[in-house]
């Protein structure tokens, strides 16, 4: 299968992964805030599955505006994030509790150095074009 690199857009796919970290550590956090209430079940979400989401922006046709008064395509995000039980929890307390505070601590800082380099990569996005255009670029 062919992939037209110009019909790519990775600013959006950088900025759908992004939502996704940011969401992914708001329910690691109330995992993690849940940690002594008897009963809770550790969340988590599922993964993004980039090949779908390829796929999809890939396959797209994309609307063409003809005057600047016309109204732009409505975006929608390619896949919704969803919840799901923590799979096998490491242990489980008396009380029914799943949450392990060492395993949410190593997701969250998973987490927190896949969203610094998506980060990372819109900026350095950012100063391709800038350099493209002959602006300078930021350190």
């Amino acid at each position: 299968m062919l992939v037209d690199i110009a019909a790519l857009n990775l600013n959006d796919m950088l900025e759908l992964k992004m939502q996704y970290d940011s969401e992914r550590q708001k329910v690691l956090a109330q995992n993690i805030a849940n940690k002594d209430i008897p009963g809770y079940r550790a969340q988590d979400l599922k993964p993004l599955d980039f090949s779908n989401i390829l796929a999809a922006q890939t396959s797209k046709v994309s609307m063409l505006l003809t005057s600047p008064r016309h109204m732009g395509p409505v975006k929608t995000p390619a896949q919704q994030f969803l919840h799901t039980p923590n799979g096998d929890p490491f242990e489980v307390s008396p009380t029914g509790n799943s949450v392990v505070t060492e395993e949410q601590m190593m997701k969250v800082a998973q987490n927190s150095m896949d969203f610094q380099m998506s980060t990372d990569l819109y900026k350095k996005i950012g100063n391709l074009f800038k350099e493209a255009l002959s602006l300078q670029p930021n350190a």
